[in-house]
C-alpha cells in the first residue's frame, strides 16, 4: 500500500536535492492532501491515492479554465504545469478511440438500452476501466450510443 505516497515522497527528497521548487511545491501539496486524508480514515489504498490525484488534476483544471476566462494567462500556464507534473505519477489514460470501443464493448456485453441503464453501466465500467479514462469522455462517448 501507500505505492503513490511512498513515490511522491522520493520525488520530493530528489527536488528538494535539486532545488527545483515549483516541483517540490506541487509534490508537498499533493503529499499533504493525502496525510491529511489518512489521518481522517485510516490507512489508505492506492486507489485512495490516485483519487486524491485525480482530484488535484481535476481541481487545477477548473482553475486553468477560470484563469483563462479572466485574462490571467499567468496562472492558467503555471496550474498547467502542474497539471503535466502531477499527471506523471496517473495510470496512462485510454485515447478517445479506446474509450468509444471499450465503451461500445461494455454496452453491448450488458445489454445498455438507454438512460435509465446508465448508472447500472457507470457502475460496471467503474469497476473495470476506474482512473484510466475521463468520466467525461466516458458518458460523452455513452451519449452517442444513445
Amino acid at each position: 500500500m501507500a505505492a503513490y505516497l511512498d513515490t511522491l515522497t522520493a520525488d520530493m527528497k530528489a527536488a528538494m536535492k535539486a532545488r527545483e521548487q515549483d516541483k517540490l511545491t506541487v509534490l508537498r501539496m499533493i503529499i499533504s492532501d493525502i496525510k491529511k486524508k489518512a489521518e481522517a480514515e485510516g490507512e489508505l489504498s492506492d486507489e485512495d491515492e490516485l483519487a486524491i490525484l485525480q482530484k488535484a488534476v481535476k481541481t487545477r483544471a477548473d482553475t486553468v479554465d477560470q484563469a483563462t476566462a479572466a485574462g490571467r494567462n499567468e496562472i492558467a500556464a503555471r496550474e498547467q504545469r502542474e497539471i503535466e507534473m502531477i499527471e506523471g505519477y496517473l495510470p496512462e489514460q485510454m485515447s478517445a478511440a479506446d474509450v468509444e470501443a471499450k465503451v461500445g464493448e461494455l454496452a453491448a456485453e450488458i445489454g445498455f438500452e438507454g438512460g435509465k441503464d446508465r448508472g447500472r453501466f457507470m457502475k460496471e465500467w467503474m469497476g473495470r476501466y476506474k482512473g484510466l479514462a475521463d468520466g467525461k469522455a466516458v458518458q460523452a462517448a455513452l451519449g452517442k450510443l444513445c
